[in-house]
């Protein structure tokens, strides 16, 4: 099982990773090509977009991958019907509140756009039953094909409109056509034939354990896009776009790996419970390991890079955009910490437990990003920062209590990542000290310093982890040959 989950995260890295570089590398070029204004127009919407995007299926796809059933079963038809209903309503009442949206970021003129990306829940929420069958069987080379092609067909779409059009709307319609193909993928890959009765106990049985998967999703969806909604409300959508941009490569760097674990997550904690408690315990802590180590050591590297990642790679208008990059890059280091536990409630079928402390915990953002806001950009990430460094211990603490781990357990699986990480982060800054500021070579150079201080201290540190994943990998290998 092991090395099924390995493979699926793998190919899920394939498939985010690609995704990723051709998504950066058609922001650098759109960077030069459109204004902080457009991007902020855009981030504004996808931003809305994003929090719906977490109710899209009512945690009904979550519900397929944690039952194991095989096949397309009759909860698997109900679970597509579910889908298409609640992503068509979303989408309709997203295009008649556009004009109210808009308004609320000072964007009237944009309400199209606004109405254009709302068809996004739509294709997205009508192929997540296709991709939660993918996700149970761990079909994740299939998933990497969807992926690379929605890429593809992003940059297709969005690069000739910018050079001809112009304007927010080029990137709206490539994320929006990438997401139309990407549904179609999904339905010729996984066909499933909608249930058109109502069966009263599967409804009932999918909707109770998926509304409080929802609730989870819904609340970490708020608090993912609290800062942006905080800052194009109440800074400016100027000021929204530099600090999206601020978001760019700590998202690609950090954020992504995190979903991408998240993909595999529940499908391997699942099969893994089926097994014995013990075993999904043991996965548990040596992810809490791996993702501390890459989150907090990445986190630091790149706060030392950030004055010159943002000039050299986005050009210098985006100066702004630095001092934010910096405690956003610690901010998601810390989120990774955490990170691992969060499936381990849904897989032992008991969501609400993590919802007890979701609820208090995003209330407790949202006013800190209010108050932060008058301090501009800086102070909304800081109070990102604070707040990532206090939830990963709540989150920690809630694994021993709920789940007995003990403290020693949990500790020993952070401590060594918080030892990589700070030498990391001091090789990077001593070596950046000596070198002029703003350059490509520097930024060539603190980098390549960074990467060799974090593998140095990792074998130094988390030898036994670093030597357990080469074999796991070195299996994999011999398997797939």
């Amino acid at each position: 099982m092991a090395r099924r989950s390995i493979g699926g995260f793998l190919w899920t890295t394939l498939a985010w990773g690609s995704n990723r570089i051709v998504i950066l590398g058609l922001t650098l070029l759109l960077a030069r090509l459109l204004t902080p204004e457009d991007f902020g127009v855009v981030t504004a919407a996808v931003t809305i977009i994003a929090m719906l995007d977490a109710a899209l299926d009512l945690g009904v796809g979550a519900a397929v991958v944690a039952r194991q059933e095989t096949g397309i079963t009759p909860a698997v038809r109900m679970a597509m019907t579910l889908n298409l209903g609640i992503s068509a309503a979303i989408c309709v009442a997203g295009v008649i509140a556009s004009p109210w949206i808009a308004a609320l970021f000072d964007s009237s003129s944009q309400a199209g756009l606004f109405a254009l990306l709302f068809l996004y829940p739509l294709f997205r929420g009508a192929g997540q039953v296709s991709d939660a069958v993918l996700k149970r069987d761990l079909l994740f080379r299939r998933r990497t094909a969807i992926d690379l092609t929605r890429a593809a067909v992003r940059v297709a779409v969005s690069v000739p409109m910018a050079l001809t059009v112009g304007g927010a709307i080029s990137i709206a319609a490539g994320i929006v056509g990438s997401e139309l193909v990407a549904m179609l993928l999904l339905w010729i890959l996984v066909p499933i034939r909608p249930a058109f009765w109502a069966h009263r106990d599967l409804i009932s049985g999918l909707l109770r354990f998926g509304g409080l998967v929802t609730v989870i999703r819904v609340l970490g969806s708020i608090r993912a896009s609290a800062d942006y909604l905080v800052v194009g409300a109440m800074v400016g959508t100027t000021a929204l776009g530099y600090y999206g941009m601020a978001y760019k490569l700590p998202e690609l760097v950090i954020e992504n790996v995190l979903w991408i674990f998240s993909a595999v997550a529940l499908s391997a904690y699942s099969k893994a419970r089926v097994i014995s408690q013990d075993v999904l315990t043991a996965g548990m802590l040596r992810a809490t390991r791996l993702l501390s180590i890459y989150g907090l050591t990445a986190g630091a590297a790149l706060a030392v890079l950030a004055p010159e990642a943002v000039p050299v790679l986005f050009s210098p208008q985006w100066e702004p955009a630095v001092a934010p990059m910096v405690f956003i890059s610690l901010a998601l280091g810390f989120m990774a910490v955490g990170w691992a536990s969060g499936d381990v409630f849904t897989a032992n079928g008991r969501p609400g437990t993590l919802v007890a402390l979701d609820i208090p915990a995003t209330i407790a953002l949202i006013v800190g990003f209010v108050v932060a806001a008058g301090h501009g950009l800086v102070g909304v990430a800081v109070a990102l920062l604070i707040f990532n460094v206090l939830y990963c211990l709540a989150r920690l603490a809630l694994v021993r209590y709920a789940h007995g781990t003990p403290w020693p357990r949990l500790l020993g699986a952070v401590a060594p990542a918080v030892a990589i990480a700070a030498t990391t982060g001091g090789v990077g800054l001593l070596v950046r000290s000596v070198l002029p500021a703003g350059q490509f070579l520097t930024l060539l150079v603190v980098g390549l310093a960074c990467a060799a201080a974090a593998v140095g201290a990792s074998l130094l540190f988390a030898r036994s982890t670093v030597l357990d994943m080469v074999g796991l990998l070195r299996r994999r290998g011999v398997g797939a040959r």
